[in-house]
């Protein structure tokens, strides 16, 4: 007999043992070809194994206007410290328009917690791009692997400026954006506020025009005075004035949740009429006919209008118009000079004559006069305007056939100093209109004549916008309002080493002293509401305001935060790395190689039992 039976319970080990070599085989292969791809799995591809990195923080905390409204900062606060509840180490920074560092990074919480109790919110703007450049190089220096920026704001839609769209946040620093305060919240405050003056003879007629985002009940206050009241979504108030004087005041808008943005400050001066003095040494001053058919227009004049043949009672003048500035003697020379110097106005032109002054106050010098058929088969023509200078700003509305019409028979050729700007040319290349400044004054050089002698400009329709504009070039008048939003620099001006005393809305006395160059900026504008300030004895008010961007509370959805936030990188997810960075980080592999050794080791002590 060729065959042994053998015991039912050896047959069931032995194919036990069969199915068992056989998985330990088909694994020896798996591994094999693992052990080939030298496999590794980077610890950041690893999000479901526990962290157990520490941790450094920078807490961003907004304290712009916005946070004044509702409950809004007191949850900021509550975030702040409840933010300390997780990390290892924390730094705070406080922002709006600007950053600031309150604590470096540290673990004593105690230091973290007493900086977020003396936090208050002021009343500037809202900008998160120097929080998160701010909150970004204080990471650099963190103790810790793991870094996180925890933003704590309203996240206003004005607070994200172009600027953030150019921000880089670098590899391994996790953004977190707290948002507080309600969406749907509405807002009284004033849009836009426009303040005019115009004169109306010896009455100045003072308008504000006024935009609200919602309509409401809108009343005006001047030297604590209420003037009166009105409605809407644009209301306007006028007011008729008759003495010269600096008045200050605000507009107050009925708001049912109230607040600092409920007012808009004003400081506007109303100015005495500006003087026209026009210098004509002509027979029977024919060559100021136009100019006083011009300026002259008795009680309804916005100028006090005054002709004479030598330069007379101009501490009440703004503007000097010289018909003839070639014929002017050297005495009165000198007085035109010291009127340039102590602020005023000059405006040279030329006549016929036989005389002329060779230096024009530091504009240039005339080489005599010109008749342009001598150059050319036709009269001069206007060229090239300036047309960004206040002088021509407003004339570009007329069209191109009203400009070039006027024409020129003769002009004065004029070689302009470096310092002088040319405003107008005529056709020839010759300058027609120059300007330069002189001590604190202005000159501006006519090249031709402001009579019919040497042109036909006084009949063009270019005539009296032109003569207007520079009266009101010439005149305080048409010195900027003196309204800046919370945080502007104000800029004095005067005599170096001169001190300006400033007075804030609360009372507080600042001082800055004026620069060698005259010039000196307080840097204090804190606070909204009207500021008094006096230099060498003179009050130079201004008022200080809440921007309307900062009252807008229209705000930005948590996720589309952070998207805005935490989405660049200095680095591509897609840039490979060097191949020796590769290797270095290929560890599994020896593990591999131990797992089928010692796989292969129990294949071969079952396969030998068998």
């Amino acid at each position: 007999m060729f065959l042994q039976a053998m015991p039912i319970q050896r047959v069931r080990r032995r194919q036990i043992q069969d199915l068992l070599l056989m998985l330990l085989r088909a694994c020896i292969l798996t591994l094999l070809a693992l052990l080939f791809a030298r496999p590794f799995i980077p610890k950041e591809d690893m999000p479901f194994l526990p962290e157990a990195g520490r941790e450094s923080s920078v807490i961003l905390m907004d304290v712009s206007y916005s946070m004044q409204h509702d409950s809004r900062f007191e949850e900021a606060m509550e975030q702040a410290h409840r933010s300390l509840e997780s990390g290892n180490e924390w730094a705070l920074v406080r922002f709006g328009d600007t950053a600031e560092q309150l604590t470096s990074l540290g673990s004593d919480i105690a230091v973290h917690r007493g900086a977020i109790n003396t936090q208050s919110p002021g009343y500037r703007e809202t900008d998160l791009y120097p929080a998160m450049q701010l909150g970004i190089e204080i990471l650099q220096n963190a103790s810790y692997q793991e870094r996180r920026l925890v933003v704590i704001s309203d996240f206003q839609q004005s607070a994200f400026s172009p600027a953030l769209e150019n921000l880089q946040l670098p590899d391994g620093i996790r953004v977190e954006p707290i948002k507080v305060g309600d969406n749907t919240i509405e807002n009284q405050f004033f849009n836009e506020v426009q303040l005019t003056q115009e004169r109306r003879g010896t009455l100045v007629s003072v308008q504000f025009n006024t935009r609200l985002p919602i309509a409401g009940d809108v009343s005006l206050h001047i030297d604590g005075d209420e003037i009166g009241s009105s409605r809407g979504r644009t209301p306007a108030f006028q007011r008729l004035m008759e003495r010269p004087g600096i008045h200050q005041g605000y507009l107050y808008a009925n708001d049912p949740i109230p607040g600092p943005d409920d007012r808009y400050y004003f400081t506007y001066t109303v100015r005495p009429r500006s003087g026209i003095f026009v210098l004509d040494s002509s027979p029977d001053m024919r060559n100021a006919f136009f100019l006083e058919s011009a300026f002259d227009l008795q009680e309804a004049s916005r100028y006090r209008f005054d002709i004479g043949p030598r330069p007379a009672r101009l501490s009440a003048v703004d503007l000097l118009i010289v018909t003839a500035f070639n014929t002017v003697t050297d005495r009165d020379l000198a007085v035109i000079e010291n009127f340039v110097r102590n602020g005023g106005t000059v405006f040279l032109a030329f006549d016929e004559g036989a005389q002329y002054q060779s230096s024009l106050l530091g504009v240039g010098e005339a080489t005599g006069p010109i008749r342009v058929r001598d150059l050319q088969r036709t009269d001069a023509i206007i060229a090239e305007i300036e047309d960004q200078h206040p002088v021509f700003e407003l004339l570009i509305q007329y069209n191109a056939g009203s400009v070039l019409r006027p024409q020129f028979r003769r002009y004065m050729e004029v070689i302009p100093d470096s310092s002088a700007q040319i405003l107008a040319t005529f056709d020839t290349g010759h300058p027609l209109l120059i300007e330069r400044s002189l001590g604190s004054g202005r000159v501006l050089v006519f090249t031709s004549s402001l009579g019919t002698a040497w042109n036909d400009f006084p009949l063009s329709e270019l005539y009296l916008p032109l003569l207007y504009e520079i009266a009101n070039y010439a005149s305080p008048d048409s010195d900027d309002d003196p309204a800046f939003d919370i945080g502007d620099p104000v800029i004095f001006r005067g005599t170096p080493a001169n001190e300006v005393t400033i007075a804030n809305p609360d009372g507080d006395i600042f001082r800055v002293t004026l620069d060698s160059t005259g010039r000196g900026a307080f840097l204090g504008t804190e606070l909204p509401g009207n500021y008094d300030a006096r230099l060498s004895g003179e009050r130079q008010p201004f008022s200080v305001n809440i921007s309307p961007s900062e009252s807008d509370l229209s705000t930005r959805g948590v996720e589309e935060t952070y998207a805005a936030l935490a989405t660049r990188s200095t680095e591509s997810v897609y840039e490979p790395k060097p191949l020796e960075v590769a290797e270095q980080e290929q560890k599994l592999w020896k593990i591999v190689l131990l797992i089928m050794i010692g796989v292969f080791a129990f294949e071969t002590i079952l396969a030998s039992r068998r």
